[in-house]
């Protein structure tokens, strides 16, 4: 019997040492990987894979030792490799990003879920809809154009194809897979999705409207059509990650 529900690892120190471990990668990935894309002339866009850590060590360990992880992470990345003026915002996120996969790990193991396949496919619509609304694509003499600029028509069919399939591949994962795999892929992809719309393209978009004074128009669909290429991106290497780590890490 564990003492503290939220802690899944066998002894709390040796959760200490894995948040340990995994705020290392953390801040190494920021280190070398990390590029921010100007919009409005405002380093608004960052792009990198520091959240894979955060949102393994809530997954492994639970999201109050996901919290730390991500918290920590971004204190530490901001010390060492200062993006921008400190936002106390951003750290708050990159500790949810931790906690929220944490939390809904632990929920989708112990009840049936039902229907949550779906929720891409809503995710999908509402990002459309957004996009839509805001004119960032727009068609001319046969050119697609984004935000304005001409775009390559096989950018563009990509990302349409990103979009189909992130919003159908839970539904073929739900009907022709293994349910009683412990991360399941569909279970993974469901968890980073809510993750990034809660840290990403909510918060975070919200905390740089703050920062710099910028529309939140101007920022949200950038937003979620990185996200769009994210999360697939994120989910694929989580499922690897969570199926070849090695078992000092795993949950006992």
């Amino acid at each position: 019997m564990k003492s503290n529900a939220f802690i899944s690892s066998p002894t709390k120190t040796r959760v200490v040492v894995n948040c340990g471990l995994l705020i290392a990668v953390s801040i190494v990935l920021k280190i070398l990987f990390e590029v921010y894309i100007p919009l409005g002339g405002f380093p608004s866009l960052r792009l990198n894979i520091t959240a894979l850590p955060i949102m393994l060590s809530g997954i492994l360990l639970g999201p109050i030792a996901g919290f730390a992880v991500g918290f920590i992470s971004d204190l530490m990345c901001f010390i060492i490799k200062p993006g921008g003026p400190f936002f106390i915002g951003f750290t708050l996120a990159s500790g949810l990003t931790g906690f929220i996969p944490g939390l809904l790990f632990m929920i989708l193991k112990k009840k049936e879920t039902k229907y949550l396949e779906w929720f891409n496919l809503v995710f999908v619509a509402f990002a459309g809809i957004i996009l839509a609304v805001f004119g960032v694509f727009s068609f001319e003499n046969g050119s697609v154009y984004y935000a304005g600029e001409p775009l390559n028509l096989v950018f563009f069919v990509i990302f349409i194809a990103l979009m189909i399939a992130f919003a159908v591949f839970p539904i073929i994962v739900v009907k022709k897979s293994n349910l009683d795999s412990e991360y399941r892929s569909d279970h993974i992809l469901f968890i980073v999705s809510v993750s990034q719309m809660v840290t990403s393209i909510l918060l975070n978009t919200w905390f740089l409207s703050i920062l710099y004074g910028q529309a939140i128009a101007v920022l949200l669909p950038a937003r979620i059509i990185t996200n769009i290429f994210l999360i697939p991106l994120y989910t694929i290497i989580l499922v690897g990650l969570l199926k070849t780590l090695p078992g000092f890490i795993r949950q006992s």
